[in-house]
């Protein structure tokens, strides 16, 4: 089937300039429901930009790259985790663009769960080479936004485990960010931390 023009526009085109960071806003410290997808992230993530030419994905195969790295970090793909960054993907993008992104996000868990499998260090500088993009070329309130949409992704099955948990912690690192700010949109007690998260279950 041929992509459609969102697909060709995002995967050709000009090269993007550089987004400007802007200071963390209010939003940081809130917990995920609460942190609100802005007109600038849709803008963003769905318009005609590319990252730079020696970067190796778009912002929005990126941000599928990061939804599969969720996905697939407790060692199981959860249909409720699907299912969230496909209504994710509707709302704010379309439905043209929920179809095609979730035939690559199928094929990138299963990339993943090869690389995993095959060759772990390559699979973790994917993630890593994803993080640093987006922390280059992103605003600190767009990268919020976007762990915002990652730990909901973990919270959609209302099952959250460590390894969850330290997948999250290890984008927010690699994207610049803090640990803290997965906490915080987990609204995880900071006491837990020192008692090495004894119970991650959410409702």
């Amino acid at each position: 089937m041929e992509k459609g023009n969102w697909f060709k526009s995002i995967f050709g085109g000009k090269e993007a300039d550089k987004v400007a960071d802007t200071p963390e806003t209010s939003r940081t410290g809130q917990s995920a429901e609460n942190v609100q997808i802005t007109d600038e992230f849709r803008r963003t993530f769905s318009g005609r930009q590319k990252l730079s030419e020696e970067q190796r994905h778009s912002f929005i195969l990126s941000l599928l790259v990061m939804s599969s790295y969720i996905i697939i970090a407790d060692g199981k793909v959860d249909d409720s985790e699907i299912e969230y960054v496909s209504k994710f993907l509707g709302n704010n993008f379309g439905p043209e663009v929920e179809k095609e992104s979730m035939d690559v996000l199928a094929k990138l868990v299963a990339k993943h769960e090869e690389l995993h499998n095959t060759k772990p260090m390559a699979f973790i500088q994917l993630i890593g080479d994803c993080g640093q993009q987006m922390s280059k070329t992103l605003s600190a309130d767009l990268r919020y936004q976007l762990l915002s949409m990652l730990v909901m992704i973990s919270k959609s099955d209302n099952d959250l485990d460590d390894k969850e948990l330290e997948a999250l912690h290890d984008v927010s690192i690699y994207m610049g960010m803090k640990s803290k700010d997965v906490d915080d949109l987990l609204d995880l007690d900071p006491e837990l931390a020192k008692q090495g998260w004894p119970d991650l279950n959410i409702e």
